[in-house]
C-alpha cells in the first residue's frame, strides 16, 4: 500500500512504497528546489502561451498546424508546431547517431529524367506542376554551372521520388503544347468512316466543324485537344451513329461515303492508330469498314 506525503510549507507532494520510506525520505526533500521547479514550469507555460500563431499564406500548399512543414515553411510558433518539430529534430539525430538517416540521394538520375521529359516535348514548368514543386527548383537541378558541372549534386529523396514518378507520355504534356496531329486526324477520320458526321463530333467536342476541320488538316494539335480526340475515340469507335429518322441517316451515309471518296480508314484498319505506317492508296480500298464486316459475318453462305 503506497503512502503519499505533502509538505505543507511548499506542497510538495509524492507517494512512497511503505510509511518507514515515506518518514525518512520525505523530510529530506527541499523546499526551495520544489519552488524553483514551480516557477520554472510556469514560466514554460507562458512562454507557450505567448507563442505567435500564424496560418499558411502559400497560395498552392496549405501547410497544417501540428506539422514540423508550419514550423518551418510558415514559421508558425505555437506549442502543437513546435512539438512537432521537436520530436522530428529528434527522431534525425537519433537516425543520424544509428547511421539509419540518408537525407540526400545523387541528382544525377533525376537530371536525366528531367532532360528525357524536355527533349519530349514535357516544359520545366509542367514539370513543377506535376511533381508539386517550385519552377526555379526544376531548373536549378536541370541547369549546369559553366564549367559544365551540375550544380546540384544531390537531392531529397522525396524530391527525386516526385520527379521520377513523372512519366514520359501524352498525358503529361501541358494542355497547351503542340503534339503531332497523326492520331488525332486517324481518330477523326476513322469515326467519319463508319458515319459519324463531323457536325456531330464537333458537338461531343463542344467545338465549331470548322475548328476541328483545322484539327484534322494541321500537322499539330494542341495536348488538350489530342486528349479529348482520344477519349472521345475510346467511346465510338465500336459505337453506330444515331440513325433513328431519315435525316440522320442521311447526315451517316454521307460521312461514309465522304469517307470513302478521301481513303479514311475505318478504326478496325490500324493495329496502332498513333505509330502505324499509312498504307499506300492503293490498298486502301481492300481494307473493309466495320459494316462491311458485319454484312459479311451475318451473310448466309451460298450454294
Amino acid at each position: 500500500m503506497r503512502v503519499r506525503r505533502t509538505c505543507s510549507a511548499c506542497g510538495y507532494t509524492v507517494d512512497y512504497a511503505t510509511a518507514p520510506l515515506a518518514d525518512a525520505h520525505h523530510r529530506r526533500h527541499s523546499c526551495a528546489k520544489h519552488r524553483r521547479g514551480l516557477e520554472k514550469a510556469r514560466r514554460r507555460v507562458e512562454r507557450l502561451q505567448a507563442r505567435v500563431t500564424r496560418e499558411c499564406t502559400h497560395p498552392q500548399a496549405r501547410h497544417r498546424h501540428g506539422t514540423r512543414a508550419a514550423y518551418v515553411k510558415d514559421r508558425c510558433r505555437c506549442p502543437d508546431c513546435t512539438a512537432a518539430d521537436t520530436a522530428a529534430s529528434r527522431t534525425a539525430t537519433r537516425e543520424r547517431i544509428y547511421g539509419r538517416r540518408h537525407p540526400y540521394v545523387d541528382a544525377g538520375l533525376v537530371r536525366e529524367h528531367i532532360a528525357a521529359l524536355r527533349a519530349a516535348g514535357i516544359g520545366v514548368e509542367r514539370i513543377a506542376q506535376l511533381a508539386g514543386l517550385s519552377v526555379s527548383h526544376i531548373r536549378q537541378l536541370a541547369d549546369h554551372g559553366r564549367d559544365g558541372s551540375p550544380t546540384t549534386q544531390r537531392v531529397r529523396p522525396s524530391t527525386a521520388a516526385r520527379i521520377l514518378s513523372i512519366g514520359i507520355e501524352a498525358d503529361s504534356r501541358a494542355p497547351s503544347s503542340r503534339v503531332d496531329a497523326t492520331g488525332t486526324r486517324r481518330r477523326l477520320q476513322g469515326l467519319i468512316a463508319i458515319g459519324w458526321p463531323v457536325e456531330l463530333l464537333a458537338a461531343h467536342l463542344s467545338r465549331r466543324p470548322n475548328s476541328l476541320h483545322r484539327s484534322m488538316t494541321g500537322r499539330s494539335v494542341t495536348a488538350r485537344t489530342a486528349r479529348e480526340v482520344a477519349s472521345l475515340y475510346q467511346r465510338l469507335w465500336n459505337a453506330t451513329p444515331p440513325q433513328t429518322n431519315s435525316e440522320q441517316r442521311a447526315a451517316a451515309d454521307a460521312a461514309r461515303a465522304h469517307a470513302a471518296a478521301q481513303g479514311w480508314l475505318p478504326p478496325l484498319a490500324w493495329e496502332d492508330i498513333d505509330t502505324d505506317t499509312t498504307p499506300p492508296p492503293a490498298n486502301r480500298r481492300t481494307i473493309p469498314t466495320q459494316r462491311h464486316r458485319r454484312d459479311r459475318r451475318g451473310a448466309r453462305p451460298r450454294g
